[in-house]
C-alpha cells in the first residue's frame, strides 16, 4: 500500500514539475516578446535640463579703488593734454608737477552733473520711503468668523393680531399657521370693530375688511415671513365673501432677525507675503543700484569741478615715472598718461556675510570689474577682518539678519584701475565651487532618503544611478554634487518602459515637450 502510495506521489510530483517547467517557458517567452515590443527609452542632454552657472554658487561685493604708493593720471574726452612735464624712468617727489592740460567742460555742465547727482539722491529717497513703508506692511490674511447665531425668537400661538385696522391702505396682519382655519369666531372678531363703525354711520349692507395672513418661521414675531395670503372679505347681512389678493408687505412686517452668516475678515495690505517679500526685495535692490548709480555720479561731479578748477597735475607720490604713453593714444586704449610708482598697487575693501567665512579664505582670488572703465581684473583677498562692520556693501545674498565682515583685496600696479574709481568684487564660495550644476527636479527621483536618475551608460542602455545632492533652487532645480556630469543623458524617470538596461534613443527637448 506504502509502494503505491509512493508511485502515486511520484507521478503527481512529476505532472506538477511538469506544469512548473511548463508555465516558466510561457512566462519567458511572454517576457522576450514584451520586451522585444518595449520603444526605445528617450534619453535627453542634461545641459538641455540644466544649470551651470547659477550666480548664488558666486558672491559680489563692491568698493573704491584706493592706492598706496602709486598714481595713475587718466584723461577724459573734455580733457586735451598740453604739456607733459615728465620722462619714464625719472624720479619725482610728491608735489612735483606731471602734466597739465585745457579742459572744454563749461560750468552749465558741471551744473547739469550736479542736478543729475541731486536728482538721484531724491530718487533714493523716495525708494527708502517706499522699502520702510512695504517693511510696514503685513500681508493679506482673510479669517472666518462665525457669528453666535443666538436668535430669541419671539413666539406668540397663531392666531395673534400683529398690526393694522383692516382697511386696504392698513390690513389687519395676522400671525398665522397652515393649521389654522378662518372660522365663525375669527369673522366675528374681524367684523366687530368695522360692524361698530358701519352701523353709527347707518351703514349696514356691504361692509368690508383686509386681512393679511402671515406665516413666519418659529412662529415668531421676529421670524421670517414665509409665506402670506391678502384677504378681501365683505360682508352682506349674514353673507361673507372672499377675495384673495397678493400683499404689499411693508418694511415693518418684512423685518427680522437673520441668523448671521459665516464671513471672511480681510486685514492687512492688498499683498501675500509671497508678493510682499518679491516687492522688497525688489525695492532693495532698486535701493542698491541707486546708490552705485550715486556713487558713480559723485565722482564724476568731483572730477568734473576738479578738471575746471586747475589744469596742472602734480605727483601724489616720491618714486619712480614707470610710463609715459602719447595722451590721443592713452585716451583711446583707456590707460593712463602718466604712470608713477612708489612699489605700491590698488586696494579695494568689500564686506562678505558671515555664512560665507568658512567657505572665503585669504589668498583666494577674486574678479574685479571697474564701473568707470569696465576694465577686468584678477585681485587677491589679503586679509578678512575679525569684526563685522555695519556699513556693508554685499549683494551677496540680501540676507539682513546675518552679520558682514569687511576684507581687503590687493591688485597689481600694472592693472588699468583709478583711484576713485568704484568696482564690483566676484568672489567663489570655495565649498561650491566646481558643483555648479542643477537639474530639473523632474528628473530626480527620491526613496527612502536617497536620490537618483536614470541614465544612459556607456553601453548605450538605461541605467539607474545615485546621485549626491545639494540645496534645491527655487523649488524646481536640484544641486547636483556628484553621479551625473554635463556630458550625461538622462531620462525622464516614470513610465512602464523605464528600467534598468533599458533600451535608449537620443531625444531632444522639443521632443519632450510634444513640440
Amino acid at each position: 500500500m506504502k509502494q503505491i502510495m509512493n508511485k502515486k506521489a511520484k507521478k503527481i510530483l512529476m505532472i506538477a514539475g511538469g506544469t512548473v517547467l511548463g508555465i516558466a517557458a510561457i512566462w519567458g517567452g511572454m517576457v522576450l516578446l514584451r520586451n522585444a515590443q518595449k520603444e526605445p527609452v528617450k534619453v535627453y542632454a542634461v545641459t538641455d535640463f540644466a544649470m551651470t552657472d547659477y550666480w548664488g554658487d558666486s558672491s559680489e561685493t563692491y568698493g573704491m579703488v584706493t592706492t598706496d604708493k602709486l598714481q595713475k593720471i587718466m584723461i577724459s574726452d573734455t580733457q586735451k593734454v598740453s604739456e607733459i612735464y615728465v620722462q619714464e624712468g625719472q624720479m619725482v617727489n610728491e608735489g612735483d608737477p606731471l602734466l597739465s592740460f585745457d579742459t572744454t567742460l563749461s560750468t552749465l555742465e558741471v551744473k547739469k552733473a550736479e542736478i543729475e547727482l541731486q536728482r538721484l539722491k531724491l530718487q533714493l529717497t523716495m525708494a527708502e520711503k517706499e522699502l520702510k513703508d512695504l517693511n510696514a506692511m503685513k500681508p493679506h490674511s482673510s479669517t472666518l468668523v462665525t457669528p453666535s447665531n443666538n436668535i430669541d425668537y419671539l413666539i406668540q400661538t397663531p392666531p395673534f393680531l400683529i398690526q393694522g385696522s383692516g382697511t386696504t391702505a392698513d390690513p389687519y396682519y395676522y400671525l398665522w399657521s397652515m393649521d389654522e382655519m378662518i372660522d365663525e369666531e375669527m369673522f366675528s372678531v374681524l367684523f366687530s370693530e368695522t360692524d361698530t363703525d358701519n352701523v353709527e354711520a347707518g351703514e349696514t349692507e356691504g361692509r368690508e375688511c383686509y386681512v393679511v395672513l402671515l406665516i413666519r418661521d418659529q412662529n415668531a414675531l421676529n421670524g421670517e415671513v414665509l409665506e402670506s395670503y391678502g384677504l378681501h372679505l365683505i360682508k352682506n347681512g349674514e353673507k361673507i365673501s372672499m377675495q384673495l389678493y397678493q400683499p404689499d408687505l411693508p418694511d415693518s412686517i418684512l423685518k427680522y432677525d437673520a441668523e448671521k452668516e459665516p464671513y471672511y475678515e480681510e486685514s492687512g495690505s492688498d499683498y501675500t507675503a509671497a508678493e510682499l517679500k518679491q516687492l522688497r526685495d525688489e525695492k532693495a535692490q532698486e535701493i542698491a543700484d541707486l546708490k552705485v548709480s550715486i556713487k558713480i555720479a559723485e565722482l564724476e561731479f568731483k572730477k568734473m569741478q576738479s578738471e575746471t578748477e586747475d589744469g596742472m597735475v602734480k605727483s601724489t607720490v616720491t618714486g619712480t615715472v614707470k610710463v609715459v604713453r602719447d595722451p590721443d593714444e592713452a585716451y583711446k586704449n583707456g590707460e593712463a598718461v602718466v604712470e608713477v610708482s612708489g612699489g605700491g598697487g590698488y586696494y579695494i575693501e568689500g564686506a562678505m556675510s558671515e555664512l560665507e567665512l568658512d567657505s572665503v579664505k585669504a589668498g583666494q582670488m577674486v574678479q574685479i570689474n571697474s564701473w568707470m572703465t569696465g576694465t577686468s581684473c584678477e585681485g587677491e583677498i589679503i586679509e578678512i577682518l575679525s569684526y563685522p562692520t555695519t556699513n556693508s556693501n554685499s549683494w551677496s545674498d540680501g540676507n539682513n539678519n546675518v552679520s558682514y565682515y569687511p576684507f581687503r583685496v590687493f591688485v597689481d600696479e600694472s592693472a588699468q584701475l583709478q583711484e576713485g574709481d568704484y568696482v564690483n568684487i566676484t568672489y567663489q564660495n570655495q565649498e561650491q565651487s566646481g558643483n555648479s550644476l542643477y537639474l530639473e527636479n523632474m528628473f530626480v527621483r527620491t526613496e527612502n532618503g536617497k536620490s537618483y536618475v536614470y541614465v544612459k551608460n556607456e553601453k548605450g542602455v538605461l541605467e539607474k544611478r545615485d546621485i549626491q545632492t545639494g540645496r534645491d533652487l527655487y523649488g524646481s532645480y536640484t544641486q547636483i554634487l556628484g553621479g551625473i556630469t554635463t556630458e550625461d543623458y538622462v531620462a525622464f524617470p516614470y513610465g512602464k518602459d523605464v528600467s534598468d538596461g533599458a533600451k535608449t534613443k537620443d531625444a531632444t527637448m522639443d521632443e519632450f515637450y510634444n513640440y
